[in-house]
């Protein structure tokens, strides 16, 4: 195409030349006429001449005077030409290349061949360099579409096409890559931050076990002391039950540590909830937080890992309260329902909600608002998530907080 247009500005070149040549004639022939001159000759050697016109004592006020339909009177001191613009360009070969030709003068159209100029593809404008004679070349024109490369230009497309398709495929397979990377790369740091969250919590849940137990055993020794043995079975069966309970926390921590892959087993999300509520019961206490439960009491059962699942639900009532801590009192809404083949949980906080940045990066690694926080939190809680097939999102409730939503399927296997 930009060889077209470099081949048609070169014949608009031309035009603009011969019709400068022309008009340079018609100020020669004024200036060299007399009274004896033979108007046949010049009119045969230059047919757009239609007339001409002695004058007397009466002088032309201007040079140049429009006579209509594509005419003009040329004024000298002593002569006047009538020129037929028409019959100028008619033997102008360059003005069958242009699809528009117009010469105008002084904004006003003297001659316009063709079609509308503002419909042309390309337009070319100059104004012709005479003194007497300055009218403006306009010429318009289209592509010869069909001399176009077709082909080559619809190769060049499709590989173009392909081209941008493999790049981003790549980029955005690189992309998946590096997160998935980082994830892994940063495993270690997840779990012990995870650790580091869990264990506070289980040690506060070991002293309760541990706190029975020992008071079942000092009640049963004092029965015996006192020969009232027929009451210290159900003391020691009460005990034992508190051992065993010691003995399933510490085997979830083990699992934790030595990277045993988790038995899935049916979980009531209910009475997670409640077991977090009470490993976090000091947090909300000291807060001031007030525990709204919505939870649906009909709920189905989960096939999960309740460690995962437990601490799914620790990592995000953590935040909840630590992004309330700085008011004088806080609330925390849980909510649960079926939808579908799946349960979804809903918990909401009445902080003052997560920045935009903080929307777009709170599960990435090592993004905290915290100054003592290592920015892993989330990262595990989002990888749990997805162990389990399920997907987790946040976002600013308008007049309350952040809120978590969390779906998990009733049965991985089946997603």
């Amino acid at each position: 195409m930009q060889q077209q247009y470099e081949e048609q500005s070169a014949e608009f070149r031309i035009l603009y030349r011969d019709i400068a040549v022309k008009l340079s004639q018609h100020d020669a022939i004024l200036s060299l006429m007399s009274a004896s001159s033979s108007f046949e000759r010049i009119q045969q050697q230059f047919p757009q001449i239609l007339r001409w016109q002695q004058h007397s004592d009466i002088r032309p006020e201007k040079t140049l005077v429009p006579a209509g339909h594509g005419t003009y009177w040329l004024n000298a001191p002593r002569f006047s030409l009538l020129i037929d613009i028409n019959t100028l360009i008619a033997d102008l070969p360059q003005t069958q290349y242009f699809q528009q030709v117009s010469l105008s003068w002084d904004g006003v159209p003297l001659i316009e061949k063709g079609a509308d100029k503002s419909n042309a593809y390309w337009q070319w404008n100059k104004t012709l360099v005479s003194q007497s004679q300055p009218f403006n070349l306009s010429v318009g024109n289209n592509p010869n579409w069909g001399d176009l490369p077709w082909l080559m230009i619809l190769i060049s497309s499709l590989f173009w096409a392909v081209m941008v398709y493999f790049i981003n495929k790549y980029r955005a397979n690189k992309h998946q890559h590096d997160i998935a990377n980082l994830r892994a790369h940063f495993s270690e740091l997840t779990r012990l931050n995870a650790m580091g969250e869990i264990t506070a919590g289980i040690i506060h849940e070991l002293n309760q076990p541990l706190t029975a137990a020992l008071s079942y055993n000092e009640a049963a020794v004092r029965l015996i002391q006192q020969q009232q043995t027929q009451g210290v079975p159900p003391l020691l069966d009460a005990s034992v039950v508190q051992i065993k309970r010691i003995n399933a926390l510490l085997q979830q921590l083990r699992q934790k540590l030595t990277h045993d892959e988790a038995a899935l087993q049916p979980v009531q999300l209910n009475q997670i909830w409640l077991r977090v509520v009470m490993l976090l019961e000091k947090e909300l206490r000291s807060g001031k937080i007030t525990i709204v439960n919505r939870m649906s009491e009909t709920l189905p059962e989960l096939l999960a890992d309740p460690i995962g699942v437990e601490q799914i639900l620790h990592n995000i009532l953590t935040n909840a309260i630590q992004a309330q801590l700085s008011m004088a009192s806080g609330w925390v809404e849980v909510n649960a329902w079926q939808s579908g083949t799946g349960i979804t949980l809903t918990i909401t906080d009445g902080g003052s909600g997560l920045s935009e940045q903080a929307l777009q990066e709170v599960f990435m690694p090592f993004y905290t608002t915290r100054v003592d926080g290592l920015g892993l939190g989330m990262t595990l809680t989002e990888t749990l998530v997805q162990r389990l097939n399920g997907h987790i999102k946040v976002e600013n409730i308008e007049g309350q907080g952040a809120r978590f939503t969390v779906w998990l399927p009733l049965n991985p296997h089946e997603v």
